[in-house]
């Protein structure tokens, strides 16, 4: 039985602009890191062309305890050396979320620039025009005074930089319906002198079921360029959200993420072509949004995820990086690569959604938006000729699509009713040939022991081939390279 593909093949005929790709990173992860945990993240980012991590980590002593954190600052210095010694490069993304008003004691400038200043002549220190990158998560709590003065200290250290902050709260009032995007991004400049570029964090839908758009970042993009601020526009794309504390309604929510990944990578390449990609994330394992390979439960990298350990371990997420390399390079080089081999990357979520789970958020409340994700099996091919894509999801057999040279081709297959205990499969076929076939980590069941929106991510075809590494897409004075831009023929 065929199936008509739920998405025609997608035509990236526009043309990129491209600079850096960073990966958002959760120190909170790193507590038991030594160097050697740091060296393989590194070498796995640089594989598929990311060219740093944006370190995401809160104040050293936000809570009632003296020093309670002061081991990121071990961490930090232990990634320095490595990104240092493999041509990477790092960013810091100070988490502002942690604010005074949250914190016994919150975010200063002083311990702020001398963190900055300490790295600033790092081989690993990124550079913008000149001046060293920093970026946020949050930061609204501080306000601009606080931007201000941090860029002031620095400067008396001999330190300049460019500041690039996720100021949240404007982003995604940007993003409701309704929004006037222009003028929300022309009353954060006026709020925000002293900003010079900006992260936009807000890379999901905000609770609709509709697919994200890149008018916002548009809007922004201008909006900076118009009032000749000269810090990059880092846009954000992100393959997934969910999260369940299992604590009620706040705490537990999924965004309609089904075919996020690519539709946000199509809009980077072909509409906002902004100065610096920023995939969110590599490692937040809590909100489902990670490319890396899962940790181990216990060892080194062992994160110790308590509760949310639930919806984390056995849920693989590693094949999202065959889809990521890709658009990295496409998005570096203006030119979508040349594809020597079959591959298919599908992901699914391992219980329908009305179903009732024996534990999580179902028990006490309900997850959020838990109606938007669609009870299906996504694929995504990529084929060095065109080839059959067949797909089994339970009783629903042999449903299949046409993928071609054109580029990537998008197809879905729905959960049949009754589906228990189910490992969807994805098959390549050309010339009455079967190529290769896979089969999901884990069953799609009705007997769900844990409410989980966090899908599982399968590779069909073979394993992820690191390329030589392209370099950064900023020169030494931290301008972007343009690309040579080319339009691909089908």
């Amino acid at each position: 039985m065929a199936a008509s593909p739920l998405f025609l093949v997608i035509l990236f005929c526009g043309l990129a602009t491209a600079a850096d790709v960073f990966a958002h990173f959760m120190v909170a992860n790193t507590y038991n890191y030594t160097q050697a945990e740091w060296k393989a993240d590194v070498v796995a980012a640089s594989a598929i062309g990311i060219d740093g991590f944006a370190l995401n980590w809160g104040p050293p002593d936000c809570s009632l305890a003296p020093n309670d954190q002061d081991w990121y600052v071990a961490r930090i210095e232990d990634a320095f050396a490595v990104a240092a010694t493999n041509e990477f490069k790092l960013i810091y993304s100070f988490d502002m979320s942690y604010t005074p008003a949250a914190c016994a004691i919150g975010w200063n400038t002083t311990f702020m620039a001398t963190m900055i200043s300490k790295y600033a002549n790092s081989p690993a220190a990124y550079i913008w025009n000149g001046n060293v990158l920093v970026s946020s998560y949050g930061g609204e709590g501080y306000g601009n005074n606080f931007f201000a003065e941090l860029k002031s200290v620095l400067a008396g250290e001999g330190v300049t930089i460019s500041l690039s902050p996720a100021l949240t709260t404007y982003s995604l009032t940007a993003q409701s319906a309704g929004s006037n995007a222009k003028g929300v991004a022309m009353g954060m400049l006026a709020n925000y002198t002293a900003i010079d570029g900006y992260l936009n964090w807000q890379t999901w839908p905000a609770d609709t079921n509709t697919n994200l758009t890149a008018g916002v970042d548009v809007d922004f993009q201008a909006a900076f360029e118009n009032a000749g601020r000269t810090g990059p526009y880092i846009m954000g794309v992100s393959p997934w959200q969910f999260k369940d504390f299992n604590d009620g309604y706040y705490n537990s929510w999924v965004e309609y993420s089904d075919v996020l990944f690519p539709k946000r990578w199509e809009q980077a390449i072909n509409t906002v072509q902004p100065d610096i990609v920023e995939i969110i994330t590599w490692n937040d394992f809590e909100e489902s949004h990670y490319i890396r390979d899962l940790p181990p439960v216990s060892g080194p990298a062992a994160v110790g995820f308590g509760v949310t350990g639930a919806y984390i371990y056995g849920q693989t997420h590693s094949a999202w990086r065959v889809m990521a390399q890709y658009y990295i390079s496409w998005y570096k080089t203006g030119l979508a690569p040349k594809v020597t081999e079959d591959r298919v990357v599908f992901w699914y979520r391992v219980h329908p959604k009305e179903v009732p789970c024996s534990s999580g958020t179902n028990n006490i409340g309900v997850v959020r938006n838990s109606a938007y994700p669609s009870d299906a099996v996504f694929a995504w091919a990529l084929v060095s000729k065109n080839s059959t894509i067949s797909m089994n999801v339970g009783s629903n057999q042999n449903w299949t699509f046409q993928a071609t040279t054109c580029g990537p081709t998008l197809n879905t297959v729905p959960f049949p009713k009754g589906i228990d205990n189910a490992y969807p499969s994805v098959a390549i076929q050309r010339e009455e040939k079967t190529l290769h076939t896979a089969a999901g980590a884990v069953a799609i069941t009705e007997a769900c022991a844990y409410e989980n929106y966090n899908p599982i991510v399968g590779l069909t075809g073979p394993a992820l081939t690191a390329r030589p590494k392209m370099g950064n897409g900023s020169g030494t004075d931290g301008k972007p390279k343009k690309p040579i831009y080319q339009k691909k023929a089908c």
